[in-house]
């Protein structure tokens, strides 16, 4: 552990339980607003807003999921007209095609998202510019670290 050889059992279990309630409360503001997706679904949704051109191997990968239980998911979001598939300019089979949002899923995702940074937007308020920054660089390196 570089650098934290006294990061003790207690301090990890501290840490999960942070970010077990940030599960939380996101799996409970997607129930209030009874959006008909699931959080896998609505982080696949996101996802593939973000990152134009992805595949489904590209979710598999990304979210450590089975091919299969990603193309399931991906036909799933494709009925519900939230996301389609886009040809890379050759017959290659779905799964090896881009996935888009579609004009649905781009509102969607939009309204999806504004009662979240709302909720962090009042959760921060009296916070300095410079705790949010530090906040968001721990954050990320959390997230990016292996």
């Amino acid at each position: 552990m570089k650098g934290n050889e006294s990061l003790e059992a207690d301090d990890i279990s501290k840490l999960y339980a942070q970010l077990e309630e940030i599960t939380r409360r996101v799996n409970a503001t997607i129930r209030q607003r009874s959006d008909p997706l699931s959080f896998v679904e609505y982080s696949l949704v996101s996802f593939i807003g973000g990152h134009l051109g992805c595949r489904a191997t590209d979710l598999a990968a990304a979210f450590q999921l089975n091919r299969s239980t990603t193309s399931r998911q991906v036909n799933a979001l494709v009925e519900l007209g939230l996301i389609e598939h886009r040809p890379a300019g050759t017959a290659a089979a779905s799964r090896g095609q881009a996935l888009a949002l579609t004009e649905r899923g781009r509102l969607f995702l939009a309204r999806a998202v504004e009662p979240h940074r709302t909720s962090i937007a009042e959760r921060v308020a009296d916070w300095t510019p410079a705790e949010i920054a530090a906040f968001t660089s721990a954050l990320s390196r959390f997230n990016t670290s292996r």
